[in-house]
C-alpha cells in the first residue's frame, strides 16, 4: 500500500458499457463490455473518514495495512481467506500434464476470488450511465493527470494520460486536440477555437494508451479532447480519420 494519506480524495466515475459486434456468432449480436473505473485504497479511506466524522485516516490506513499484511500471510500458508465478507481470495493452480510426476513441486499458483451473495448483491441497484457501439473509432475509458492522479481534471502543462482503445496517433492527419466546452456540454463547433497538442508534446503513443502534456494555451474551464486518427489495427490504417470526442474533463491552471 504506497497511498499518500495527503492526498486523498473520493472516487467519482460513469459507469460506461460498449457494445462490441460478436464476430464469432456471425448473427448480428453484440457482448457488452462494461468499464472498469478503479476506487483506489486513498478513495476508500477518503469517504470512510468524511462519512465518519472523528475516525483519523491515519489509523483507517495504518488498519487497512495490517489487514494486508495478515490477508498475505494466510495465503502464503496456503489458506482460502474470506475478504470482509466480500468474497474469497483461493489459491489455483494452472497445470497440463499426464500424470503427477510431472506437476513441479513448486506449483504454478495463482489467485483467483469468488465474491459474496452481498457483493453481488450491492449491484442491483446499479444504472448504466452510457452506453457505447465500438465501431473501430476511438476509444476514451479514462483520462488523468499523471502528476496528480486525479481522473477528468487536468492541469496545463503537467503530463496527461488517456487509456482506451484504438487511440495510436498514426501520421499527419492524426491528433489530440482540446475543444473548449459551451452550454449544454456542447463543444464549440468553430475549431479555430481548439487547441492541438503539439506532436513533440506526445511521449507515449499506444493503440491503447496516450501520455501527452497539455499544452499552456489551454485555459482554466471546461474542455472535451478530441482524438483524430487513421489507426486501425497492427500495420493497418484507415484511408480517412475517424475521430471520438471525451466527456468533459476540468483544465486548472499550472
Amino acid at each position: 500500500m504506497k497511498e499518500n494519506i495527503s492526498t486523498l480524495e473520493n472516487s467519482n466515475s460513469v459507469l460506461s458499457v460498449t457494445l462490441r459486434e460478436n464476430h464469432f456468432a456471425k448473427d448480428g449480436t453484440y457482448y457488452a463490455t462494461v468499464s472498469r473505473n478503479t476506487a483506489s485504497i486513498k478513495n476508500i479511506l477518503s469517504e470512510i473518514a468524511e462519512d465518519n466524522a472523528g475516525i483519523e485516516p491515519f489509523m483507517l490506513q495504518y488498519a487497512a495495512i495490517l489487514i494486508q499484511k495478515k490477508i498475505l500471510k494466510m495465503l502464503s500458508q496456503g489458506k482460502a481467506v474470506n475478504v470482509l465478507d466480500l468474497g474469497t481470495l483461493y489459491i489455483a493452480m494452472k497445470c497440463r500434464v499426464k500424470g503427477k510426476s510431472e506437476v513441479p513441486d513448486s506449483g504454478n499458483f495463482y489467485i483467483k476470488f469468488k465474491p459474496s451473495a452481498l457483493a453481488d448483491k450491492s449491484l442491483s441497484d446499479l444504472n448504466v450511465d452510457k452506453i457505447v457501439f465500438a465501431d473501430g473509432s476511438p476509444e476514451v475509458t479514462e483520462i488523468e493527470d499523471i502528476v496528480t492522479g486525479t481522473e477528468s481534471v487536468l492541469v496545463a502543462e503537467n503530463p496527461a494520460r488517456i487509456k482506451g482503445a484504438r487511440l495510436k496517433l498514426s501520421d499527419n492527419s492524426s491528433g489530440v486536440l482540446f475543444a473548449p466546452v459551451k452550454e449544454y456540454g456542447k463543444i464549440d463547433a468553430d475549431e479555430s477555437t481548439w487547441i492541438a497538442v503539439p506532436p513533440e508534446n506526445v511521449f507515449r503513443n499506444m493503440p491503447t494508451e496516450l501520455n501527452f502534456f497539455v499544452p499552456k494555451a489551454v485555459s482554466p474551464g471546461t474542455w472535451r479532447i478530441v482524438i483524430r486518427t487513421t489507426y486501425l489495427s497492427k500495420g493497418r490504417n484507415r484511408k480517412d480519420a475517424v475521430e471520438t470526442v471525451s466527456d468533459v474533463v476540468t483544465v486548472n491552471a499550472a
